[in-house]
């Protein structure tokens, strides 16, 4: 029999969802703005331009959620005690971005990364026992729908040109 791990017990505290939604958008922000850095650095205008576009949506929400919990005193919550485990939903693992990706490629991980945000979300509204937090989940969880909806028909725009990586004879020893 296997023991319960935090990461399996509902959040049913207000303070508990914002504290993972606040460290959750830190980490988009951080995470998105420094691939769209290293794209940029690369001259993948159209990848840097996605990851680019995602951070300041991210960078929207952290806003919001800094004005929502100015007056609050949240938890502090020890990394491994996340209720995701490991790295936050929407923090794509830099070795999964090459500068070789395709601009296809980008959304397409992009997405899956959202949609791993919505998850989250959606499991928190439907386990919870408390109603507010189970309303504002649900906001989240649409808010992460938003751009899952956006990298979708982006990625349904993309041509022939978009899916093909870039060719380097002489590639670069490092992306930092």
């Amino acid at each position: 029999m296997s023991e319960a791990t935090p990461q399996d017990q509902p959040i049913n505290s207000l303070g508990v969802l914002l504290a993972h939604a606040l460290a959750m958008e830190n980490d988009a922000v951080d995470r998105y703005g420094e691939l769209a850095d290293q794209m940029e650095m690369h001259r993948k205008k159209g990848v840097a331009s996605i990851f680019r576009r995602l951070q300041k949506a991210e960078q929207k929400h952290l806003a919001e959620l800094d004005e929502l919990t100015a007056e609050m005193d949240l938890p502090h919550i020890a990394p491994w005690d996340f209720k995701w485990g490991g790295e936050s939903p929407e923090a794509i693992a830099v070795d999964r971005v090459s500068y070789h990706m395709s601009v296809k490629g980008a959304v397409l991980l992009a997405l899956d990364h959202e949609k791993l945000a919505y998850g989250f979300y959606s499991r928190i509204a439907n386990q919870t026992s408390d109603s507010e937090v189970r309303r504002l989940a649900r906001q989240f969880a649409d808010e992460e729908l938003q751009h899952v909806a956006w990298l979708e028909e982006w990625r349904d725009k993309c041509g022939p040109d978009d899916e093909k990586p870039l060719d380097d004879p002489d590639p670069p020893l490092s992306q930092e």
